[in-house]
């Protein structure tokens, strides 16, 4: 199994009301090519900064995040940007669509060349959202939403999917058809990292890490 990603003894701090709050302490984890990681701790333990971290979205104060052998954080931004454009999906629990944009417009935005442009309705079928691809984030349920926000996430075939509490407003039934769609994109190859309170995609995952004030505790 090839290694996509190495986190070497990264560590993470901000200041609150004039107070330091350490996010990650020495963090350490390789991320091989396939995996399904869950990532679980309390509010405050550190998941969502390791997250967007991998993502190439916050830079460690100090560690190194290595992708492919070269530590993200020693590029430009250009060069962050264009590993988050061709590597990484993001997605997040408040959904973050274009308001006054389609669910075919929205989805479309993510599409940075015009070849991917052909997988969009092949997406809404298998998402069940066919009918509904010229509707407006205000006419969808949250499930909707959430289902238009994991196209849009991997429409590009990125090898990465990074979710940060994709079910966080969503209901059992709407949960487990994602984390259903999330397996798919899984089992096509996909390298998965969840930050989640849900207990679905456990048994989904072929590992599972615990963080406890911003360390890994299992």
């Amino acid at each position: 199994m090839t290694m996509m990603i190495e986190i070497k003894n990264i560590s993470k701090r901000y200041s609150r009301a004039g107070e330091e709050f350490t996010a990650l302490s020495s963090i350490s984890l390789t991320i091989n090519k396939g995996d399904y990681i869950v990532v679980t701790g309390a509010s405050g333990a550190g998941k969502s900064t390791l997250l967007y971290s991998i993502g190439g979205l916050i830079r460690p104060d100090s560690g190194e995040v290595m992708f492919n052998g070269k530590d993200l954080y020693r590029n430009d931004g250009a060069e962050l940007a264009t590993y988050r454009k061709i590597n990484v999906g993001f997605m997040f629990q408040q959904f973050h669509l274009m308001p006054y944009l389609t669910v075919y417009e929205n989805i479309k935005l993510a599409c940075y060349d015009e070849k991917y442009l052909a997988d969009i309705d092949t997406y809404l079928e298998r998402c069940s959202l066919a009918e509904l691809k010229n509707k407006y984030p205000s006419e969808l349920s949250v499930g909707e939403k959430q289902r238009t926000a994991f196209i849009r996430a991997i429409i590009t075939r990125p090898g990465i999917l990074l979710a940060d509490e994709p079910t966080g407003n969503l209901d059992p039934a709407n949960s487990s058809i994602l984390f259903r769609l999330i397996d798919d994109f899984h089992k096509n190859g996909g390298t998965i990292v969840v930050v989640t309170h849900d207990p679905v995609p456990v048994k989904y995952s072929n590992r599972n890490v615990m963080l406890d004030k911003g360390k890994i505790i299992s």
